[in-house]
């Protein structure tokens, strides 16, 4: 034992020996703590080896977002929900509800219910069988479908053109054929007409298409047919006339009543980027009778829209969206003051235009303009 030290007042304590300082030891990462940490309880806590470290405190994970009570609901019937419903907000109400569904197999399934009710009377058909222009547009009795919802369906950023041509082809399939509407028809007359379009209809598709994808097959050979006739008018002459360019185009490839014909065009298809893939989906909605017309109202989206394609180097893709552009009928809401200001424009550019493809552009842009320029002409004059 040794002996108390004694202080002594005024003497100063004994000198203490350096010593170099201790190496604190590197705290670990959050990887190596996961690690560690392993094989907790079920308490929300992590278990640790207290043979290791001792000193290592028991760590709690933060819980998560607990689901609300509509998110917990079985997923057939929030699917049932969101089909009836006919609104695409509650999708984005919540992160969970919109990674449910996201698949593949609901996105067609969301595609047919909007379409189906169009599909299941003029699917097959084409719109100039029946003259349904002497009724009203809005007529239900005739159309049915729900323009809104379709509108909303086509809006959104996931809804491409194979993604609906497969919802078509699982609609086929199920329905086994084309739609009902010689069904709804009391006109013998008319009834004959259906008839014998459809039969052309099935006989054309017959010969373009397997029986396993019906739909993509017709769709496939109309488009390729509609772009072969406008590049080979754009390589054929430098002078394009107007009705040429209607009467080579237009009317080559019959329409179909595949849309509620006051389903209007989303604002996402009018924007930039321009590539073939939307020259696809734009002719997809010329073919089933989709436009623009008056009722959006968006005349400054189309007047961007035609700045822009234009300016494209792609000449040929150029051509075939100005044709689908007038085929959607985006002029008829220009301003007059703005179809006479863009007419000059074109016919400056054709004069000063240094190359041919320039100057073939801005002729097909007077083609598909003049008409709707010589109209309002007409119209001012009674």
């Amino acid at each position: 034992m040794k002996l108390t030290p004694i202080k002594v007042k005024g003497k100063a304590a004994p000198k203490k020996t350096w010593k170099p300082p201790a190496v604190q030891p590197a705290l670990p990462t959050k990887r190596q703590r996961d690690e560690d940490e392993g094989g907790g309880g079920n308490d929300g806590t992590v278990g640790t080896d207290s043979t290791n470290n001792p000193r290592r405190r028991r760590r709690y994970f933060k819980p998560k977002k607990p689901a609300a009570p509509v998110e917990q609901l079985p997923a057939e019937i929030l699917e049932r929900i969101i089909l009836m419903s006919r609104n695409l907000n509650f999708l984005r109400s919540s992160l969970r509800i919109g990674y449910r569904f996201s698949s593949r197999v609901f996105l067609t399934e969301l595609l047919e219910a909007a379409f189906a009710p169009t599909w299941d009377m003029w699917f097959g058909y084409p719109r100039d069988v029946v003259l349904h222009h002497r009724k009203g547009v809005s007529d239900s009795a005739l159309v049915p479908g729900d323009p809104d919802f379709q509108t909303a369906v086509i809006a959104c950023k996931w809804a491409n053109t194979a993604l609906i041509l497969e919802a078509q082809q699982k609609w086929y399939r199920r329905n086994g054929g084309p739609g009902r509407l010689v069904e709804h028809l009391q006109q013998p007359q008319d009834k004959s007409r259906a008839e014998l379009a459809l039969a052309r209809w099935m006989s054309r598709g017959a010969a373009a298409a397997g029986a396993d994808d019906v739909v993509a097959g017709r769709f496939e050979r109309d488009w390729q047919s509609f772009r072969r006739s406008c590049v080979e008018l754009f390589s054929s002459g430098d002078a394009i006339a107007a009705a040429h360019v209607r009467y080579t185009t237009h009317s080559r490839e019959p329409q179909y009543m595949e849309l509620h014909p006051l389903t209007r065009v989303p604002q996402r298809l009018l924007a930039a980027p321009f590539d073939w893939e939307r020259a696809r989906t734009w002719y997809w909605l010329v073919r089933g009778s989709a436009g623009i017309g008056v009722r959006s109202g968006s005349w400054e989206s189309t007047r961007i829209a035609y700045d822009r394609i234009l300016n494209l180097a792609d000449k040929e893709l150029a051509v075939v969206l100005l044709i689908l552009l007038s085929q959607l009928r985006a002029f008829q809401d220009w301003p007059t003051f703005l179809v006479e200001q863009e007419l000059g424009e074109i016919a400056r550019q054709i004069e000063h235009s240094e190359t041919l493809a320039g100057r073939k552009l801005w002729s097909y842009a007077g083609a598909v303009m003049g008409p709707v320029g010589d109209l309002r002409q007409v119209v001012h004059k009674f």
